[in-house]
């Protein structure tokens, strides 16, 4: 009886630390640290944030009458040597969003928050400048550096990028006043988006009682031309690395539908390039006057990721297709239309880095994420550095081309 005891008072803490070394490896698997592709340039990377109010328009997303429209305003630059490496997520309502996306409690999340970018905070320039830069802004549900794949290998190349969080599309968006604004809840949401992809622009919304003359995509589309207004002054460090006469957009999802309308709007755009969303009728019906590269994959895929994760229902499908179409056959300037299956929506940002769980929930496509990754990188820098820089790169992203796997379509505008 007493050896017994005995045996149960060493083995219990036994089995204890067993399970609790289980229970971390665990962790380690499902929950890693995120590592981020290296970028193939030989720029370093600075980044800074800045707050800006737009002090002409009312804030539609807060229910506050007096509110005005309160931009995070993330720039990215080619930077000198410094210490200091910029965290993946700072903010925890931005992490804590992260969490709900995947269902799990935020406290599981650390290392996602801690994780090391290439990117140094507060670094000064390299003073190689000025140049081009290109505006981000974020997709629904996004923040500052969810797409930091893409934003680290164009700064590496030669680009200042500005990402936008903007409050009501954002995960969390913070307000003049130090308070945090989350996500509009996404089915509110979608109710506006049929009006504005079957009336173009110029229809009348109502926001928590404020009136959107031309729409809720016209009204998010405004914020980059307000901020495209505002960086001369930013920061006078910042100032000399900014080529303002070559400014282009990209985006996906929703940063895919207001990057069109804002390079619609303001000529100032130079280039425009979107990821998987579709376009207003507007847009898709006139097209636009600069050179446009669309990247995007077949319905069957589409229908591949709703039967696995749900989404995507078919009108949306229908829509997204034929509108990127549209605006393809319509487009003023050249045109490219790049289609690369085995992507799903979230494949166009970091998320398939942040845990296997995206895999397992059906919500990232078959490729390798970072072979995604760089097939996107490929075809944007070409595209940029061919009508920002004036390089000779058309066939780059044509030379990616895998039959079964990726297109490449050109339409040349009439010159």
């Amino acid at each position: 009886m007493h050896s017994s005891v005995l045996n149960w008072r060493v083995i219990l803490p036994l089995l204890v630390l067993a399970i609790v070394v289980a229970l971390v490896e665990l962790w380690f698997l499902v929950f890693p640290t995120p590592s981020f592709p290296t970028p193939g340039g030989s720029h370093r990377i600075g980044t800074r944030l800045y707050s800006l109010t737009d002090k002409t328009r009312l804030e539609p997303f807060t229910a506050a009458p007096d509110d005005l429209r309160h931009l995070s305003v993330q720039l990215w630059y080619p930077a000198a040597k410094s210490e200091g490496v910029q965290p993946y997520i700072e903010q925890p309502a931005v992490l804590a969003a992260v969490a709900s996306r995947l269902h799990v409690p935020p406290v599981l999340l650390g290392r996602l928050e801690s994780a090391p970018t290439h990117a140094v905070r507060g670094a000064r320039p390299d003073g190689g400048g000025p140049y081009p830069v290109l505006f981000n802004p974020t997709g629904f549900s996004g923040f500052h550096a969810a797409n930091l794949f893409w934003i680290e290998e164009l700064v590496s190349r030669g680009y200042v990028v500005v990402t936008i969080d903007q409050p009501g599309t954002s995960a969390a968006a913070s307000l003049a006043d130090g308070t945090v604004l989350p996500e509009m809840d996404k089915a509110k949401f979608d109710r506006f988006m049929p009006l504005a992809m079957s009336q173009g622009s110029d229809a009348t919304i109502e926001l928590n009682g404020m009136p959107l003359v031309d729409g809720i995509l016209p009204f998010l589309a405004a914020n980059l031309s307000f901020v495209l207004d505002q960086l001369p002054n930013i920061d006078p460090e910042i100032t000399d690395a900014l080529d303002l006469s070559h400014v282009g957009v990209f985006g996906m999802s929703l940063g895919g539908y207001v990057g069109p309308e804002a390079c619609r709007l303001d000529t100032r755009f130079k280039a425009c390039l979107a990821v998987d969303a579709g376009k207003s009728a507007t847009v898709a019906a006139e097209g636009l006057a600069q050179p446009l590269m669309l990247i995007s994959r077949d319905a069957e895929i589409m229908r591949e990721e709703r039967s696995k994760a749900g989404g995507w229902p078919e009108d949306e499908i229908g829509q997204t297709i034929s509108s990127q179409r549209a605006l393809f056959d319509h487009n003023r300037g050249d045109a490219y239309y790049v289609t690369m299956n085995g992507m799903y929506h979230v494949n166009w940002t970091d998320a398939p880095l942040w845990s296997p769980l995206v895999k397992w929930l059906g919500l990232a496509g078959p490729i390798d994420p970072y072979r995604g990754f760089a097939a996107t990188n490929l075809c944007t820098v070409s595209f940029f550095d061919r009508y920002l820089k004036a390089a000779d790169t058309e066939d780059i992203c044509a030379a990616g081309v895998q039959p079964g796997i990726t297109k490449f379509e050109v339409r040349k505008a009439d010159r």
